[in-house]
């Protein structure tokens, strides 16, 4: 999947930008005899030395024939050098910065569509940018994901495939993994073990965004932080409150605001929520993130409008759409986040190798 990319797939988020310069170099010259690219400065020495065997062949009558000969070669060495200069000038002089924008990808969705239609259910793993200028304990400027993409597939089964994803790596923590376990239970959290299993073994709760709202509005000012209007994203705190204080265990909250969502997201037929979800887990927050793709061409085309994306980026984006399509689902797990949860560390930076900020 490309790092590197024009397409926008989180709009609300904030990018790195990436500067490229391009230049139109000129045609290489090269060697004829062992095909590899003349440089100047071998050519300039070669003039001193080819000019240092004239002075010795000039020296005796007897090299009349060499040196016409070796007059002859270094007139064409010094030939060679004007060209090496000329086009070493014409490269300089056409230098630019590329007029398009590109940043380093937020989230490789967009081009995992392609392939569900092609290929059914597909997944990537790797690396994807934000750069929030806030420095919270569980955000940095490069995060890893598992992404994926199914194809035939709507919110249900999305979100059937997150809870079973998260409940199958937990009990595959809890089989393979104790001795990790009972150390940092021992050293960090002796509630390790029994939040592992619980995660495994119990039913996420399903609520909607409204829902969700309805439970924070009955909550004391010192219990959550944040604004509770409709149509705001919820806050990382809001949302652990809901599984650490409210249910004490997973909650799958599903169809948000729309603006509150990416513009690839499906609407629902209420015309104010979309088909998105997100996973809450007691002590991590929000695990997992996924959506149902909208795969009618007016509105997507509609969506695009009202965030005023440029739509010439994404023209083989709505071919998709153009040429046939299925319906489509798709989620991604924050793979740094998982282990937060498997270690029962509170700082993010304490679990990746390289914490970039």
């Amino acid at each position: 999947m490309p790092v590197v990319t024009s397409v926008d797939a989180k709009v609300f988020s904030e990018k790195l930008q990436v500067t490229t310069e391009k230049v139109d170099q000129q045609p290489t010259l090269m060697d004829d005899d062992d095909n590899r690219p003349v440089n100047l400065q071998v050519v300039r020495e070669a003039i001193k030395e080819k000019a240092d065997r004239i002075n010795e062949l000039s020296r005796t009558d007897s090299n009349k024939e060499a040196l016409v000969l070796a007059l002859q070669d270094l007139k064409n060495t010094v030939g060679l050098a004007s060209e090496l200069e000329e086009n070493e000038k014409q490269t300089s002089k056409i230098t630019y910065k590329t007029e398009q924008e590109m940043h380093l990808t937020a989230s490789y969705q967009l081009h995992l569509e392609s392939y569900a239609c092609a290929l059914g259910n597909v997944y990537t793993f790797g690396p994807t940018f934000r750069a929030e200028k806030s420095q919270p304990s569980k955000h940095l400027a490069e995060l890893w994901n598992v992404e994926l993409e199914m194809a035939f597939a709507d919110l249900e089964d999305v979100s059937n495939c997150a809870e079973d994803y998260i409940k199958f790596l937990c009990q595959s923590v809890l089989e393979n993994c104790p001795e990790v376990i009972k150390f940092m239970a021992k050293r960090v959290d002796n509630t390790l073990w029994d939040c592992l299993k619980s995660v495994a073994t119990s039913s996420f709760e399903r609520i909607t965004y409204t829902e969700a709202l309805e439970h924070l509005e009955k909550a004391t000012e010192k219990a959550v932080e944040g604004k509770t209007e409709w149509g705001l994203a919820l806050t990382e705190e809001q949302e652990s409150y809901l599984a650490d204080q409210v249910y004490k265990k997973p909650v799958i909250i599903y169809n948000h605001p729309k603006e509150a969502k990416p513009f690839f997201v499906r609407l629902n037929d209420d015309g104010k929520t979309v088909a998105a979800f997100d996973v809450i887990i007691p002590r991590v927050g929000k695990l997992v993130r996924g959506s149902q793709k909208e795969e009618r061409v007016d509105k997507l085309n509609r969506r695009m409008e009202e965030l005023g994306l440029a739509k010439e980026q994404y023209e083989w984006y709505f071919d998709l759409r153009r040429h046939g399509t299925v319906k489509h689902s798709g989620l991604t797990l924050e793979f740094d986040h998982m282990v937060l949860l498997a270690t029962a560390q509170r700082d993010i930076r304490d679990v990746v190798a390289f914490p970039r900020s």
